[in-house]
C-alpha cells in the first residue's frame, strides 16, 4: 500500500477512514467527505456520483464499483486502496506537467482489507459536460471543441497517459464565463503515466476512443464523422499527411476490434 501521498497532499487516517487530501482541506473531518451529498445529474459509468460542500469548495465524489464477473459478489469492495491512491497520482502528475485534467481534492478508502471502499474527490467544473453532448448542444462550437478536445489528448500523451480504456466521455467541454472554450480529462480509473508512450500504446488508445464512438453511435447525442475524426487528429498537432497515415493504420485495427467485441456480445448476450 502506498503512503507517500503526491505533493500538495497529505496522508490523514481517522479511525477506519483514510485518504490523501489536498493540504488546504486536510483538517475537515471523514464525516464530511463521506456524505451523501447530492446526486450529480447526467453523471455517467459505474460509480455512483454526488456533490459535495467542502468548506465552500464544490467537490465531485465518485464511489469506485466493479465491473467484470466480481461486480456480482463484491460490487464496490477492494482489496487496498491502490486504485483510488493511483487515480489521485495520475491526476496530480498530469496537472503537474501542465496537462487540462479535473483538479484532484482526495483520495479516499475506509474498512480493513480485503474490504476497503473507496472513494475519489475531484473539483466541480461548473457548466460541464461531456465532449459529445457538448458539441451536440452547441453545434457552432464543434469544430473548435473537437480541435481542442485533440490537444488535451496530445498533451495527456506527451505527458506519459496509457489508459486502457480511454474514451470520449473522459474529456469534458465549458465555455468559461468571459466566452472562452476549455476541455479536459477526467476519469482516469487504472490509468498510469510512464516516462514515454509506445507507438502501440499511441495508437491502441485512439483505437479505444474510435471503437467507442462505434459501440454507442446510437445513444450518443451526436454521431462522431469523418470529419470529426479527421480533425481531432489535427488538433492533435498531426499534419495532413500524418493523418491520412495515422488513419491508414488505425482503421484496419478498429475494425478487427469492432468484429471481435461484437462476437463477445452476441455469445455473451
Amino acid at each position: 500500500m502506498r503512503s507517500d501521498a503526491p505533493p500538495g497532499f497529505v496522508a490523514c487516517s481517522q479511525g477506519e477512514c483514510a485518504g490523501w487530501l489536498r493540504a488546504d482541506l486536510a483538517a475537515l473531518p471523514a464525516a464530511v467527505w463521506w456524505e451523501a451529498g447530492q446526486p450529480f445529474p447526467g453523471a455517467k459509468g459505474r460509480g455512483e456520483v454526488a456533490l459535495l460542500d467542502l468548506d465552500g469548495v464544490r467537490g465531485v465524489a465518485r464511489r469506485y464499483r466493479r465491473g467484470g464477473a466480481l461486480r456480482h459478489v463484491l460490487p464496490d469492495r477492494f482489496a487496498s486502496p491502490r486504485r483510488v491512491q493511483r487515480e489521485l497520482a495520475v491526476l496530480a502528475a498530469l496537472r503537474a506537467r501542465g496537462v487540462l485534467v479535473v483538479e484532484p481534492l482526495a483520495a479516499l478508502w475506509r474498512g480493513a482489507a480485503p474490504l476497503f471502499e473507496l472513494r475519489l474527490v475531484t473539483t466541480w467544473i461548473e457548466g460541464a459536460a461531456p465532449l459529445p453532448d457538448f458539441v451536440a448542444a452547441h453545434p457552432d462550437l464543434r469544430r473548435a471543441a473537437v480541435r481542442r478536445a485533440g490537444g488535451v489528448v496530445a498533451a495527456a500523451f506527451a505527458a506519459g497517459l496509457v489508459h486502457t480504456d480511454l474514451h470520449p466521455d473522459n474529456l469534458v467541454a465549458r465555455l468559461e464565463p468571459g466566452g472562452a472554450l476549455t476541455v479536459a480529462l477526467l476519469d482516469l480509473d487504472r490509468a498510469q503515466v510512464v516516462a514515454r508512450l509506445t507507438p502501440g500504446q499511441h495508437d491502441a488508445m485512439l483505437v479505444r476512443m474510435a471503437r467507442y464512438l462505434v459501440r454507442h453511435a446510437r445513444s450518443l447525442r451526436v454521431a462522431a464523422s469523418l470529419p470529426d475524426r479527421l480533425r481531432f487528429l489535427a488538433g492533435m498537432g498531426h499534419t495532413r499527411a500524418e493523418r491520412r497515415s495515422l488513419v491508414a493504420r488505425l482503421v484496419p485495427q478498429l475494425e478487427a476490434q469492432v468484429r471481435r467485441h461484437r462476437l463477445a456480445w452476441w455469445i455473451q448476450g
